[in-house]
């Protein structure tokens, strides 16, 4: 009896060992920060608008990241300028994809890719990235230029079409997470 016993308890014991084993090596990270700035350009000037509220989500395994996810609300994105703001969000068609997200299929040190979806198409990207230390952990940033067209989505334009912005923007982004 004191046998049957015995190995309840180192089954158990293993059980404990390979779930608490797995959790160290597998985490789930919520950035501490995160910074999105998207810079276009127009016939009269350039602009820019930021987002603070990307959610973001970082999984590691091992000590190394294994996938990336992130959901931009579209509202989030601010120019400072009201109109401008108004234009971008009917643009990418806002009431019906009310986020951008990307998540990731393959992460290294140099780059990501994934599928980055806006106003509702999904494509597959890659992004070069950079990854350095910081005082309370780890920041991972980068920059892809994006072809708004090939997302469907139609430059805004302004003042009845005399100010129109150009094709493409440059999405920036930095996360920081703790290790």
């Amino acid at each position: 009896m004191k046998t049957k016993s015995l190995n309840y308890y180192s089954v158990f014991a293993l059980l404990i060992f390979l779930f608490v084993g797995a959790s160290v090596n597998s985490q789930n990270l919520k950035p501490i920060k995160t910074e999105i700035l998207v810079e276009g350009t127009s016939n009269i000037h350039d602009w820019e608008m930021t987002s603070e509220k990307a959610v973001a989500n970082v999984e590691t395994n091992s000590g190394n990241v294994s996938k990336i996810s992130v959901e931009i609300p579209v509202k989030s994105l601010e120019s400072g300028k009201g109109g401008m703001d108004k234009n971008a969000y009917k643009a990418l068609n806002e009431d019906d994809y009310p986020t951008v997200k990307f998540t990731s299929s393959e992460v290294s040190a140099s780059k990501i890719t994934g599928k980055l979806t806006i106003n509702g198409k999904t494509k597959t990207v890659s992004i070069p990235v950079s990854t350095k230390k910081v005082s309370q952990g780890v920041e991972i940033s980068g920059k892809h230029t994006i072809n708004m067209t090939n997302f469907g989505v139609e430059p805004p334009t302004a003042l009845m079409g005399t100010i129109k912005t150009g094709e493409e923007v440059t999405v920036n982004f930095k996360f920081q997470v703790n290790q």
